[in-house]
């Protein structure tokens, strides 16, 4: 023999079980919605450490720079002109010069 329910209580177990569907909904879309900022959250790391790494490259490459051995042509450039030497011949010249004229 079957239990014959009243239309109210067919009404309260529908939406019982319409209650347990919607509650388990909620717990997979907030699980989903956790997941989602963790991978925002790598993501964002992630960049901050591939722009890290690009920066200290670019110090590295500049330092490198900076610490190579200077060629000979560049040492003599930034030497100090030395002091002009007055030799002998140059001086009679000018005084020729001051004969002459």
């Amino acid at each position: 023999m079957t239990k014959v329910l009243s239309p109210l209580a067919v009404e309260l177990a529908s939406a019982r079980s319409s209650l347990s569907f919607y509650k388990s909904e909620v717990q997979y879309l907030a699980a989903k919605v956790k997941m989602e900022r963790i991978d925002a959250k790598l993501a964002k790391t992630d960049a901050r450490l591939a722009k890290r790494a690009v920066a200290i490259a670019k110090a590295q490459a500049r330092l490198d720079r900076l610490m190579a051995p200077v060629g000979s042509k560049a040492i003599k450039a930034n030497k100090k002109p030395s002091r002009a030497k007055t030799t002998k011949f140059a001086a009679v010249v000018t005084e020729l010069e001051t004969a002459t004229a």
